[in-house]
């Protein structure tokens, strides 16, 4: 039996369940299984998590978090810092460019760096184009100056992110070792691949393989346990027996009666 892979996988359990172990490292071990298992989903999700997300890569939903649109800067009367904006208030230009729904992109190690830095239970993420923002908001108000805009991102929102990546690492092992024979060297590619999708998708769909890695002809499924009509509740078992039973009572009182007819 692959004694290496199997190890590798009880390592990254361990990593997902234990806060105290690094979130990165743990993910660098399932790059390191998605190849020896030469799934490309495995490997890209980790990379992706470990790494970060590109504009143009499908975000996760847990990675989108709601954060309200703050700005620093200073007027005739005061300094202020963390004045917060409604969408509304920003020039006519700039209203369809910007939303409180902020997508949190950086890999783990970047996320985690926000949480070290962050100021006043406060991630401060500058808005895409907003030096440009305030250059023309302060030509256009000589009473103030504007000096950044910037989302205000909650270091919980943030600690809740990370959570929910350790918590899909976990639930990743557990549809891995379910779509695995017992006696499997490692998961199949198709198996490992169904697997992420699930985590991600929060879908799973049936996938029945031969394990050419396992000895016999051993099988493996993930997804529905079943295509079968599931079985029927006791009392629906009852009713169609008592159905029965009522429909045989009633042709033996149909029979008895026609030949008490007949013999009258």
């Amino acid at each position: 039996m692959g004694r290496r892979d199997s190890k590798l996988i009880d390592e990254i359990e361990r990593g997902a369940l234990d806060g105290g172990v690094s979130l990165a490292d743990t993910l660098r071990k399932c790059v390191a299984l998605g190849g020896q298992t030469r799934s490309a989903e495995l490997r890209d999700w980790a990379r992706r998590e470990l790494s970060g997300y590109g504009p143009d890569d499908e975000l996760p939903e847990w990675r989108k978090v709601i954060a309200p649109i703050l700005f620093d800067g200073v007027n005739m009367r005061a300094t202020f810092k963390g004045m917060q904006v409604s969408v509304t208030e920003l020039p006519d230009f700039a209203r369809d460019s910007y939303s409180n729904e902020v997508e949190l992109r950086g890999g783990v190690g970047e996320l985690e760096a926000w949480l070290r830095e962050a100021d006043e239970g406060t991630v401060r993420l500058g808005l895409p184009g907003g030096a440009e923002l305030a250059h023309y908001i302060n030509l256009h108000n000589a009473g103030q100056r504007i000096d950044r805009f910037y989302w205000g991102v909650s270091t919980t929102a943030v600690h809740g992110v990370l959570d929910r990546i350790r918590t899909s690492l976990t639930a990743l092992v557990a549809e891995l070792r379910d779509g695995m024979p017992d006696d499997a060297d490692k998961p199949s590619a198709e198996v490992a691949n169904q697997a992420v999708q699930f985590i991600v998708t929060g879908k799973r769909h049936r996938v029945t393989i031969n394990n050419a890695q396992a000895s016999g002809e051993a099988t493996s499924s993930i997804g529905q346990a079943s295509e079968q009509e599931p079985e029927s509740p006791g009392w629906k078992r009852w009713a169609k027996v008592s159905g029965i039973i009522a429909l045989v009572l009633t042709v033996v009182g149909t029979v008895a009666g026609v030949l008490q007819y007949l013999a009258g």
